[in-house]
């Protein structure tokens, strides 16, 4: 069976959430991941707060990739804005992610998506990536419809999402974090 580690990389998000999963939980109680689980794993999922705060996330990514080739696959999770923000400081490096899972939390998220999908080169970059999600919360399918109406969503696999009281990571999955947070 294919190991999947969710890791926990930075504190900072710029949301605020009323029923966010970050607030369910300690950081400092979170089991920081071993090698030994990096080099069982096929698939790594970057969470936080916003990874793509960071913005020399490439490098992570790489990193992994290259200590690491027997993780098949890497996600980061976002609700956009901050992607848009990456995209416009990193457009020129290879982010080498296979995958993006976007979950716009309000109308600033769903235009800046939209810019993203809008824009020739930033939507090369993420339809290039082999499998993305686009999660739409029930509080915002207004949004998704007034906002997405006219773009190609081809290179997502829409989903819908609820806010849910508490977080459990699936069965099969782990969830970590780093040693030292972005």
């Amino acid at each position: 069976m294919e190991q999947i580690i969710h890791i926990y990389t930075i504190n900072e998000c710029g949301k605020k959430c009323p029923l966010c999963c970050n607030k369910l939980y300690n950081v400092d109680e979170i089991p920081v991941v071993t090698v030994d689980e990096l080099y069982n794993a096929d698939t790594i999922c970057i969470t936080g707060g916003e990874p793509f705060l960071y913005n020399e996330l490439y490098k992570f990514v790489d990193n992994i990739k290259m200590q690491y080739p027997n993780i098949k696959n890497i996600y980061a999770y976002t609700s956009g804005t901050a992607l848009l923000h990456y995209l416009n400081v990193n457009h020129d490096k290879p982010l080498n992610l296979d995958g993006v899972s976007i979950a716009p939390k309000d109308k600033t998220d769903w235009n800046n998506l939209k810019i993203i999908l809008l824009n020739e080169t930033y939507n090369k970059i993420i339809s290039s990536m082999k499998s993305n999600r686009l999660m739409i919360f029930d509080n915002q399918k207004d949004n998704f419809n007034q906002i997405l109406n006219d773009v190609n969503l081809d290179m997502f696999n829409v989903m819908g999402r609820k806010w849910q009281n508490t977080f459990n990571t699936p069965t099969n999955e782990i969830f970590r974090r780093l040693p030292i947070l972005f």
